[in-house]
């Protein structure tokens, strides 16, 4: 299996993980865990896409199974902390005797200790939670359920059905002190890498259980998977999942038209749409639910944007050398994993207008002439336009703008063909710039 490619600059971009700067994020987004464990494991989801088609599947259907029947597990965060701190005692487990309990439990009373607390109370912790799982793994259809929870299921079910763990699904239980030592021995000896296991799953399944709980509350749908081996994406009605009321946009790409070349005034939406479209990628391909009317896209082996590219001030490199050099790294990683979901915002915004102009033409063709990856490019030199447009594997998308009494007004609406709207003096002139510099300079000439 090809790992898939997912650098820090596109983690970036997309603003997939918080970071110091960030006041929202999709891991966030996401993240309705009630478990330290559980929010561990869809870290892990999000940190690591992957490009194996019958896991992805599985992942999906796993999700729209729990979304469909509600499925829940009556867990919080401080009962499995708890379990797990009484795992990790670094302590004998208690002797399985009833003299040895009597003197146990006896000394205890007399002079309670804080092992002996944290051992009973952890027993209790985990026949509780064992009890639930008991409950709910027990009562899914064994033969309608999806691959991954019947995994899930056959696993639990191995250890719950133990004949040594019968008595702990009685109502009436007490954990007596005999009992307690009893369970004890069992939990942190015989059957503690057992558990360990179970404890995992169940973490798991709060993962999976936050992801549907939240494409229930938001609406958001599962991605479909082509088995094309040529690289296509099809997407209707999607949106970034961090705006309100957004504008939704659609996109097809197949290998007929690989490169979407995209045009529009400042503030029009392009970047936006970008982090969308790129964003939409990402999230299928760790098999999450997306925020679009229908997603169908074949596998991609890494994904490379270039949206929010800074000047290296420590390595004294301009914004320019780091373009080329993204350029550069873009390229080689199309060599190597063939199959990539690239995008530039922006091409070569740090350089003059004759450099950004050739380099910008140059990229675009050798990029529109690599048919197994997609690329989506946005640029202000709309000039290069003229001079791709007759190129059969490029498409043209907008976003426009119209003026109402001289100000600017955006709809962000994704349209076809190419946008040459000039809005930058408008926009110096609404924020009278020129007036203040005016009055600036005439200040100046009147002392």
């Amino acid at each position: 299996m090809i790992e898939f490619d997912l650098d820090k600059q596109t983690i970036k971009d997309l603003e997939i993980f918080l970071d110091s700067n960030s006041v929202n994020s999709i891991s966030n987004f996401y993240n309705q865990t009630k478990t330290n464990g559980g929010n561990s494991f869809l870290y892990q989801l999000m940190k690591n896409p992957i490009t194996e088609i019958n896991e992805l599947r599985q992942r999906t259907e796993l999700i729209q199974f729990i979304l469909e029947t509600d499925f829940e597990l009556k867990i919080n965060s401080s009962q499995l902390e708890f379990i797990e701190h009484y795992q990790r005692l670094n302590i004998a487990p208690l002797r399985n005797n009833f003299f040895d309990a009597f003197l146990q439990n006896l000394s205890y009373r007399i002079t309670p200790t804080n092992n002996y607390y944290i051992i009973k109370s952890g027993v209790q912790q985990l026949v509780y939670l064992l009890v639930e799982l008991k409950e709910k793994i027990e009562a899914l259809n064994k033969s309608g359920i999806p691959v991954k929870l019947a995994e899930y299921q056959k696993n639990i079910l191995k250890l719950i059905e133990n004949p040594d763990f019968k008595d702990l699904y009685d109502k009436r239980l007490k954990i007596t002190y005999t009992k307690l030592n009893k369970l004890d021995n069992l939990f942190r000896k015989k059957y503690k890498n057992e558990l360990g296991k179970i404890i995992d799953l169940v973490y798991n399944l709060d993962a999976f259980i936050s992801i549907a709980k939240v494409a229930k509350q938001k609406n958001l749908t599962l991605p479909n998977y082509s088995n094309l081996t040529t690289q296509s994406i099809s997407i209707e009605e999607f949106y970034h999942p961090l705006l309100n009321n957004a504008v939704p946009y659609s996109i097809e790409i197949d290998e007929s038209s690989n490169l979407c070349f995209l045009t529009g005034p400042n503030m029009a939406g392009k970047s936006t749409f970008l982090k969308s479209v790129g964003l939409l990628v990402y999230l299928a391909h760790i098999g999450f639910p997306i925020p679009a009317k229908k997603m169908t896209t074949t596998i991609y082996n890494g994904i490379v944007t270039t949206i929010n590219l800074s000047d290296d001030i420590n390595l004294g490199y301009s914004h320019f050398y780091n373009e080329v050099n993204r350029i550069k790294e873009t390229i080689l990683k199309i060599k190597e994993k063939k199959k990539l979901f690239v995008i530039f915002d922006e091409l070569f915004r740090g350089t003059n207008v004759k450099d950004a102009f050739d380099g910008s033409l140059l990229i675009i063709k050798s990029f529109a002439n690599i048919s197994n990856s997609t690329f989506f490019i946005s640029t202000h030199i709309t000039e290069v336009a003229e001079e791709v447009k007759n190129l059969r594997n490029i498409q043209f998308k907008l976003f426009g703008s119209k003026l109402v009494d001289n100000i600017p007004i955006y709809e962000y609406k994704l349209e076809n063909g190419i946008s040459h709207e000039r809005l930058g003096m408008y926009i110096l002139k609404n924020e009278k710039i020129i007036e203040i510099l005016d009055s600036m300079t005439n200040n100046k000439y009147s002392l």
